[in-house]
C-alpha cells in the first residue's frame, strides 16, 4: 500500500526482446523489476533501446518475445486495466492543439472517474506549482515548448497514477520549473509509486533515482521515430 492506502505493484519485465520487422533486437533478453516507491532512471547512449522500453511499458508498442507484468496484470493482455494506472510523458508533445491545458486535466480526471468537487482547486494548484501562467487558459497548440512540457507533466500527474513513465520530461524547462518538477516528482515517489525516467539529464536523474537500469549501445540499431 502507498501512504494513501492504495495498492501499488512492481513492474517487471520478463525476459523481454523487441526488434522492428526482421532487423537486429534493440532490446534483447531483458528482465528487471521496477518496485514500488523508487525512481529508475534509464541510462545508455542514443540508439540503446531507452525510448523503446518506455514504449513497451506505455503499451505503444508490444515485445517480440517475454511478458511485462504490473502485479499479477499482464499488462499486454489487459492493456486498458493497466494504463488506468499510469501516467506518461513522451519525448515529442503529443497534445490536443484544441484544448486549453485546464480543460485537459478536466477531461483525463473525468474519463478515470476521479473528477471531484475539488478538482478545480486541484488543476490550479498542481499547474501553479509547475508556472505555468494564465496562459494555461489558451489552446494549448499556441503554446512554446516550455508551456507543452510543463502541460504533459501535469497530465501525467493530475489522475495521481501508480506508474510514471517520462521520456526526456526536463526538456525545455526553465530552472524553475526544473526544480518544481524534480521536487513532485519526489513527492510521487516518495507515495510509493513506480517511476521510470530517461533524461540527458544525468545530474537529475542522479537527485532522483535510487536505480539505474544501463542499457547497451548497438550502433546498427535506430529507434523509430
Amino acid at each position: 500500500m502507498d501512504v494513501n492506502g492504495t495498492l501499488t505493484h512492481s513492474l517487471v519485465l520478463n525476459d523481454i526482446s523487441k526488434r522492428y520487422g526482421q532487423g537486429p533486437a534493440v532490446l534483447s533478453d531483458l528482465s528487471y523489476t521496477f518496485n514500488p516507491g523508487t525512481a529508475t532512471g534509464l541510462i545508455g547512449p542514443n540508439g540503446s533501446g531507452k525510448t523503446t522500453l518506455l514504449r513497451l511499458l506505455s503499451v505503444s508498442s508490444f515485445p517480440t518475445a517475454g511478458s511485462i507484468m504490473y502485479g499479477e496484470l499482464d499488462i499486454n493482455r489487459a492493456p486498458y486495466k493497466y494504463l488506468a494506472h499510469i501516467g506518461i510523458v513522451h519525448d515529442v508533445a503529443s497534445l490536443p492543439r484544441y484544448m486549453t491545458a485546464v480543460e485537459l486535466l478536466e477531461y483525463i480526471l473525468r474519463g478515470r472517474s476521479k473528477w471531484t468537487t475539488q478538482s478545480h482547486s486541484d488543476i490550479d494548484t498542481l499547474l501553479n506549482t509547475l508556472d505555468l501562467d494564465d496562459r494555461r487558459n489558451n489552446l494549448i497548440g499556441t503554446y512554446s515548448s516550455g508551456m507543452l512540457k510543463k502541460t504533459q507533466i501535469a497530465a501525467a500527474l493530475i489522475a495521481d497514477p501508480r506508474v510514471l513513465l517520462l521520456d526526456e520530461p526536463f526538456r525545455g524547462l526553465d530552472t524553475e520549473s526544473l526544480r518544481a518538477a524534480v521536487d513532485l516528482l519526489q513527492t510521487f515517489k516518495a507515495n510509493g509509486a513506480v517511476t521510470v525516467v530517461s533524461s540527458h539529464r544525468r545530474d537529475v536523474l542522479d537527485e532522483l533515482c535510487e536505480e539505474f537500469l544501463s542499457l547497451e549501445s548497438n550502433p546498427t540499431i535506430a529507434e523509430p521515430k
